[in-house]
């Protein structure tokens, strides 16, 4: 008796899960969700229903679902534009002595190393320890701070040397965190029906951040050749014209 009892239970269980789902779902088609916000344990899975799939989504609802991607989406872009940023406008008006193509060819070749090993410790890093949402949130931050002090050094010269390259390492540091830490925190807040989807839409993120760099990076060029008397640059400096 005690074993069908506990069948009945388990049956009724099912029954109740297959309602409360049902529900969830015709609110969610009807616009009556919340968009997922992270609480403070960075799990929001909660918040979403978990038992319709992707492939049902309409465009209403991908579009929706981008947006609720915001926490993640953010610090990706704002980390890959600061150090694309870095690489395709600051360092390639850094040299020993800046005026020589050839020394500004050198440092930018070693800073491009240095920061791709500094990328690929921190990548390494992901299996070991998962970063807080605060963390991922304070990482772009402190790459935007590494942009405002590369840019001084380039303009005023006050730290010119190869120990630049340090720093060079902790951008990469940096970088390679946020990537790694973003898709890690993707992977383990949302639910298994929504992985796929949301990790192919997060990575928008960044690609856009290089898009966007590569386009300012032309002009920050182009305003540091002018502060420091080189010629060569693709665009005129909108500050000094």
């Amino acid at each position: 008796h005690e074993h069908e009892h506990e069948h009945e239970h388990e049956h009724e269980h099912e029954h109740w899960n297959e309602e409360d789902h049902a529900q969830m779902n015709n609110n969610y088609r009807n616009g009556e969700f919340t968009h997922m916000c992270p609480n403070p344990e960075g799990n929001f899975s909660d918040q979403y229903p978990t038992v319709q799939l992707s492939s049902s989504m309409t465009l209403k609802d991908r579009f929706n679902f981008t947006l609720s991607l915001w926490p993640y989406m953010i610090p990706l872009f704002v980390v890959y534009y600061a150090e694309y940023a870095l690489q395709s406008g600051i360092w390639t008006s850094i040299g020993f002595p800046v005026y020589d193509k050839e020394a500004r060819d050198k440092f930018y070749i070693a800073s491009n190393w240095v920061y791709q090993i500094g990328v690929f410790v921190s990548r390494s890093s992901g299996s070991l320890f998962t970063a807080s949402m605060r963390t991922l949130w304070l990482m772009p931050f402190l790459q935007c701070i590494n942009v405002v002090v590369f840019y001084c050094v380039a303009k005023f010269q006050f730290w010119y040397n190869y120990s630049l390259l340090f720093l060079c390492f902790y951008v990469g540091l940096l970088g390679g965190s946020v990537y790694v830490n973003g898709y890690i925190r993707i992977n383990h807040d949302l639910p298994k029906s929504r992985r796929e989807l949301a990790l192919s839409t997060a990575s928008v993120a960044d690609s856009f951040g290089i898009l966007v760099s590569d386009i300012t990076g032309l002009f920050i060029q182009s305003c540091l050749y002018s502060d420091n008397d080189i010629s060569g640059a693709i665009v005129q400096c909108p500050i000094h014209r």
